[in-house]
């Protein structure tokens, strides 16, 4: 396993008009209909679409068994003919894969690799292990099929599709913005889905994030259950070294009279001193930004404007 210091940045290509995406399954599965409308919406805007053996698989709550998700994903890295890989949907299971998971082969072909919620535990053991800069982004069948995702659609072509994205891309919320903690800060973007990042504590992939802007997004939670989940990162050491933090879509939260969930973050989040900002279009949400994992960014917390430093992709 390499420690942050020893990996170096591994930037995939920029997806171009043409080009194929690979579409894979490694958590739950989705309805057959949706990965055809999500073949027919990627062929739409310009992509050849290839479909994994075993990606249209349902075995309960799991895409087919380990071994078969497990295969597709590798395969889908080693193929030279596909360009990038897009995860259908998350849900649970994608963290089974990382024991007996090959990273060299990720390694020796980076690839763009795109998803969101489960896909954390990937995005996050890819990045630590290799290096390659992964991309928190929509999924097929879970945003980008559905016709009302007009800026997620928008903002996810763009990122992935810009032969190098300029210095300076600025990613701005489209939610309700409100800043905990202001202060302007340079540091490596990283992060995803709180509690996927939590069930990372305590294996060989938990991320050092020393030094870091921190994005963080969940849903259906309650009060008591995001308490525990914060307590866990900052007792697993997750937050030591920490710059700035942004927090995202916790979407269907249900409120409690005492406390409304903007005050209930901000005093989950207010020791750690840094800054801070809640409300960021990224996650769970209506809508939701694309945003790269492993690169220099800064965050204007009062503000809520997330910058890039450095591009994320190569020509």
């Amino acid at each position: 396993m390499n420690s942050p210091s020893s990996t170096a940045i591994l930037k995939p290509k920029a997806l171009k008009k043409g080009d194929t995406i690979a579409i894979v399954s490694p958590a739950k599965p989705s309805p057959p209909e949706t990965l055809v409308e999500g073949v027919a919406w990627l062929e739409s805007q310009g992509f050849k679409a290839k479909l994994m053996p075993n990606a249209h698989l349902n075995t309960g709550y799991l895409a087919g068994t380990d071994a078969q998700r497990l295969s597709d994903l590798v395969a889908a890295f080693e193929d030279p003919s596909v360009d990038a890989i897009l995860c259908a949907r998350g849900g649970y299971g994608s963290g089974r894969l990382l024991e007996h998971f090959p990273f060299e082969v990720v390694a020796q072909n980076p690839k763009l690799f795109m998803g969101f919620s489960d896909i954390t535990m990937l995005l996050n053991a890819f990045q630590k292990e290799t290096g390659l800069v992964g991309f928190y982004s929509p999924m097929l069948t879970s945003n980008l099929i559905q016709e009302d995702q007009v800026f997620t659609r928008q903002q996810w072509l763009r990122t992935v599709t810009e032969p190098v994205l300029e210095p300076n891309f600025e990613i701005k919320s489209i939610d309700s913005y409100t800043c905990f903690q202001p202060g302007t800060v340079q540091g490596k973007l990283m992060g995803g889905n709180l509690s996927l990042l939590c069930s990372l504590c305590g294996t060989p992939w938990q991320p050092n994030l020393a030094g870091c802007i921190l994005f963080l997004e969940d849903w259906h939670e309650q009060y008591y259950t995001l308490d525990r989940k914060f307590t866990q990162l900052a007792q697993a050491g997750l937050l030591n070294g920490v710059v700035s933090l942004l927090l995202c879509d916790f979407s269907e939260i249900p409120e409690e009279p005492s406390e409304s969930l903007t005050q209930h973050l901000k005093t989950l989040t207010q020791h750690l001193n840094i800054p801070t900002g809640y409300g960021f279009s990224v996650g769970h949400g209506f809508q939701t930004a694309t945003l790269p994992i492993g690169v220099q960014a800064v965050l204007n917390a009062e503000v809520g404007c997330l910058t890039l430093a450095e591009q994320p992709v190569q020509p």
